[in-house]
């Protein structure tokens, strides 16, 4: 088990207080990673890459050393405009061969990154896919989403892809509450469509929700109930109906629709892993 490192002030006071995390790229961070992003982008030459899917100035390429240049780069109107920079630079660290003759591996570079952000306190950490930063969530949400994703690939490769990008969409530097939302039912769909609607020409989540609300009696959990016997699937069916009718956005135009908003989005997604670990490792099965 790892335990945390906490100053000694801190352990010689009994303080165990969760650290407040920093946003952007605090003082005590920005030697560390700015010389990162300057080691990948000369090892990889990505400048170019992130440069130009950031609309950044073009004084940084024109400049006699580009990567410098994108390692020192500041601008006073954006104060998350390095984080940017490291997001993009992990995106286009995603995309080289990992087998070419560098002098280190891509996975490497995530590591070190990794460390960096964690142990300087950052508010920000690789995403699942290592192609991006994400806001830093609590370690046993995320190891629950992990072990959804986990649950998720082993019924079909790929499945938890839905997850995984609902996960980035909610919790990314630039949060999409809508997309994380959609995303959420989709992974559920992904998993869930399979299992209950294997026939239908056009399974939905909706469906799937109607089928196991009026087919209750056929399927039970693998948990126990307080009688010792298999639990009803009540508590599936509730939480396919929230996250089912959370989706306020789905139609436009309609007396109830409404934005999804950050607080629902994040909610959703972990409702959703929950759901996707249920019916992925037969938490729900048939009688």
């Amino acid at each position: 088990m790892t335990i945390r490192w906490r100053r000694l002030t801190d352990r010689l006071a009994g303080k165990n207080d969760t650290e407040v995390l920093y946003e952007g790229l605090p003082d005590h961070l920005a030697i560390p990673v700015r010389s990162w992003v300057l080691d990948v982008a000369v090892t990889f030459t990505t400048t170019g890459f992130v440069a130009v899917r950031l609309r950044l100035p073009s004084s940084i390429l024109a400049s006699r050393d580009p990567a410098k240049a994108l390692a020192s780069h500041s601008d006073p109107k954006n104060d998350m405009i390095f984080m940017e920079i490291v997001d993009a630079t992990l995106a286009a660290l995603n995309e080289v061969n990992p087998y070419g003759s560098y002098r280190r591996r891509p996975h490497e570079y995530r590591n070190e990154l990794e460390m960096l952000l964690k142990e300087g306190g950052s508010a920000y950490a690789i995403g699942p896919d290592g192609d991006g930063l994400v806001l830093r969530v609590d370690e046993t949400l995320r190891h629950t989403l992990d072990k959804a994703v986990e649950a998720a690939d082993a019924q079909k490769p790929h499945s938890g892809d839905h997850l995984r990008e609902a996960f980035a969409a909610a919790y990314g530097i630039k949060p999409n509450p809508s997309v994380a939302y959609s995303q959420a039912i989709k992974a559920v769909e992904a998993v869930a469509n399979p299992v209950f609607l294997p026939k239908s020409p056009e399974p939905t989540l909706g469906a799937v929700r109607s089928s196991l609300d009026q087919g209750r009696h056929k399927y039970e959990m693998v948990i126990a109930d307080r009688a010792g016997a298999p639990a009803g699937i009540d508590a599936a069916v509730e939480l396919l109906n929230l996250l089912w009718h959370g989706q306020r956005d789905r139609h436009a135009g309609g007396p109830t629709s409404l934005p999804v908003t950050q607080e629902a989005a994040e909610t959703a997604v972990h409702a959703a892993a929950l759901l996707v670990h249920w019916i992925a490792s037969d938490g729900i099965r048939k009688k």
